[in-house]
């Protein structure tokens, strides 16, 4: 399987430093699920048959994520409106503590860790869906 994930994973970038003043889907989308998750046909694309069937192209992510379980870990779902504590999703991110598949582990797959910018900027945006 190819490794996904964009070339600003893990250091600072200009999209990292603007991500502090983002909380918004859209951004979201267009900086990190994007770039990061649903541009490469063995991610998040489409059918996403080999990502747990989860797509994060633009104008899936919301229906895919909100109030769905892990085919993995089914006890967990992956975005909890208004609670990133416990979304799944922050797990998979690496910005809380969780199970995790060693065969796969955190996302972007096969890549470093998103920036903290980023990921704290998913986390802004999971707890505005509780507002």
């Amino acid at each position: 399987m190819a490794a996904c994930g964009g070339s600003e994973t893990g250091s600072s970038s200009a999209s990292c430093d603007e991500a502090v003043d983002h909380s918004d889907l859209e951004w979201i989308q267009e900086n990190v699920f994007t770039p990061s998750c649903a541009s490469f046909n063995a991610c998040h694309k489409g059918d996403a048959l080999s990502a747990g069937g989860i797509n994060l192209e633009a104008g899936m992510t919301e229906s895919e994520l909100v109030n769905k379980t892990s085919v993995t870990f089914p006890a967990e779902t992956f975005v909890v409106p208004g609670d990133p504590d416990n979304s799944y999703l922050m797990v998979l991110l690496g910005s809380r503590e969780g199970p995790i598949d060693p065969m796969i582990g955190t996302m972007p797959f096969k890549n470093p860790l998103l920036c903290e910018e980023k990921r704290d900027a998913v986390e802004r945006w999971i707890s505005s869906l509780g507002q």
